[in-house]
């Protein structure tokens, strides 16, 4: 009977940490670095993407990163990837390096 309750938590455990994952990360789209050091760049949705997924952009550092969400915290969503350069610290010049990589659309 011990077995069988602990097979059943476990179960449960897996269960509820898989739905976990699911809900949080299907609407984002990765940077990932690949085992040949070679970077393979997805697009990131500006309104979902947390300050770590920003910060892996080209020319995009930690403490930039931490200004875009505080300003999408503050000031609302960005209504499209041009409103980030409302944000302290990004000129044209800087956007015009990581603009490619932005998104506003929610893929499923």
């Amino acid at each position: 009977m011990k077995y069988l309750a602990l097979i059943i938590l476990l179960a449960c455990t897996i269960l509820s940490v898989s739905i976990y994952f699911t809900k949080n990360y299907q609407y984002r789209d990765y940077v990932i670095k690949a085992k040949s050091n070679e970077v393979k760049v997805y697009n990131v949705n500006v309104n979902l993407a947390d300050w770590y997924e920003l910060s892996n952009l080209p020319g995009i550092g930690e403490s930039l990163a931490k200004r875009i969400v505080e300003d999408r915290e503050t000031n609302g969503r960005f209504e499209s990837v041009e409103d980030l350069l409302r944000v302290k610290g990004i000129g044209q010049a800087k956007f015009d390096k990581f603009k490619k990589y932005l998104t506003m659309e929610v893929t499923i």
